[in-house]
């Protein structure tokens, strides 16, 4: 009994603790606009029809934290810094030396490279889909040869997964520090904020650029801050801005993203947002940048009429779905949960036998939306973005197992700055390529190459089976050469 009384007693204080909690709520909390239970504003937020200014503050203190942090994974800010050329670069980057695009001359993206003093670089995409460059990759941070297929034994490296990609480029996350966010006389505090990106970041620190990619969630620090705990950005817990680095028109993260919302393919919303940011030394104009929503309650409750299912957000070559390695599927939802049958059923079915076509079909669609991902791929292929699955990325995609739908996976496009290029998937221009990652044929936009679109993929090989296997197989087949008609007249 006394026991019992005990046990009581703790739950009695912890339940008052957290009430208390909820109750010295700070200053202009309004349970209406920061709440977990407030209707997610998408007019206001993700607004057509205007372009908002969001300001973030944050102290100095922290902010030489998150430079040291990057710093430690990718050398001192502005390391590769060029000068500007006459034309200034695009969209506020510089443009990369002779010697840089010289060292590239007849590669692709992803292969070794080097000049000067840079001896262990990669061959880089430049702004707005021009010329390869050569990146450095020396010093803290630097991927492992066994990130690049071929290149080593997978799975080397602090940070790396048995399966890592070499288009993982840090070794882990930036840290969050708190910030200040306002928005429209709102004021939101102790939210999460943090560099985010892969190449998109690398390639902006490297050069100096101050307008980096940023992400924030504003419940990320509620174990620090309990007054802030379930913060919502008006029904929104996580927000990622991109910085358009690589698309000096701004435009195709928000085109392409908005066409495969109107494709009814899942995706999530976008709007433009002027960002002012202040270090502790007062604020000052960042940039314009694409406010993206991120994958998490509204969306997921939204487009499949719950949120308690499985969210995926890969990395690494499992990715691609060739085996399953459960540390590249890292949960974004239900991450206490040791289950990851949904998604290894899922890829193990893809990579049967498919003797029996029809029984593999049958398998496979119980634990994949095969129709929305080959709707996906009709018009990913026909907007040429090739930093998705099939072309340099296998992880710029997130995979949500819907509850109401028995746990059938489902799948949704991530990341579209580097769509409308020459090449695409599949596209033409690496005539027997394939190195760095890429099959080949596939990505011939980088370096401005373009030997004709690959539409139906056809150069595309079995180490991305979900575009092979089926391609291959006639009724597939048949239902994206559907998607390809019909989005050709409607969307595209």
């Amino acid at each position: 009994m006394r026991r019992l009384i005990a046990f009581l007693s703790l739950v009695l204080v912890a339940i008052e603790a957290s009430s208390n909690a909820r109750a010295s709520r700070p200053a202009g909390w309004d349970e209406a606009t920061h709440g977990r239970d407030a209707v997610p504003d998408y007019a206001r937020v993700f607004a057509a029809d205007r372009v908002n200014r969001l300001d973030i503050t944050v102290s100095a203190a922290d902010w030489a934290a998150v430079v040291a942090d990057m710093a430690d994974m990718a050398g001192p800010f502005g390391a590769e810094r060029q000068p500007q050329t006459p034309a200034g670069g695009f969209g506020g980057f510089p443009m990369a030396s002779a010697e840089a695009i010289a060292a590239c001359s007849g590669k692709t993206v992803g292969d070794s490279c080097s000049f000067g003093a840079v001896t262990n670089g990669r061959c880089t995409q430049q702004m707005n889909g021009g010329a390869l460059a050569c990146v450095g990759f020396d010093g803290p941070g630097t991927p492992p040869d066994g990130g690049i297929p071929g290149g080593g034994t997978p799975g080397t490296g602090p940070g790396r997964d048995q399966g890592a990609d070499d288009v993982d480029i840090f070794p882990r996350t930036p840290i969050y520090v708190p910030a200040e966010v306002a928005f429209e006389r709102q004021v939101f505090t102790k939210v999460g904020f943090r560099f985010k990106g892969n190449s998109s970041l690398s390639n902006a620190w490297r050069a100096g650029v101050e307008k980096l990619p940023l992400r924030l969630n504003f419940d990320e620090l509620e174990d620090t801050f309990p007054e802030i705990r379930d913060q919502t950005f008006f029904g929104f817990p996580n927000l990622s801005l991109t910085n358009n680095g690589t698309d000096a028109s701004f435009l195709r993260h928000r085109v392409v993203t908005d066409l495969f919302l109107e494709a009814g393919v899942p995706a999530p919303k976008t709007a433009f947002v002027r960002v002012f940011l202040n270090r502790g030394d007062g604020p000052f104009y960042l940039g314009l940048y694409t406010m993206t929503e991120v994958p998490d309650s509204p969306m997921l409750s939204t487009l499949f009429g719950n949120d308690d299912g499985n969210l995926y957000k890969p990395v690494g070559t499992g990715g691609r779905w060739t085996q399953f390695f459960q540390l590249s599927f890292p949960k974004k939802t239900n991450a206490e949960d040791e289950d990851w049958t949904d998604i290894q059923e899922a890829i193990a079915v893809l990579n049967e036998s498919r003797g029996s076509a029809a029984a593999w079909r049958a398998r496979l669609e119980a634990r994949f939306a095969v129709n929305g991902f080959l709707r996906w791929l009709a018009l990913n292929t026909m907007v040429g973005n090739f930093d998705a699955y099939g072309g340099l990325s296998a992880h710029n995609y997130y995979l949500y197992g819907s509850p109401r739908h028995r746990d059938r996976l489902y799948w949704i496009p991530w990341d579209h700055d580097l769509a409308m290029s020459s090449g695409g998937v599949g596209g033409g221009g690496n005539p027997g390529g394939g190195g760095g990652g890429v099959p080949p044929g596939g990505g011939g936009a980088v370096g401005g190459g373009n030997a004709g679109l690959d539409l139906f993929l056809n150069s595309t090989g079995a180490n991305w089976p979900l575009i092979r296997f089926l391609l291959d197989d006639p009724v597939y087949r048949a239902a994206y050469r559907a998607h390809i008609e019909e989005l050709s007249t409607t969307c595209v």
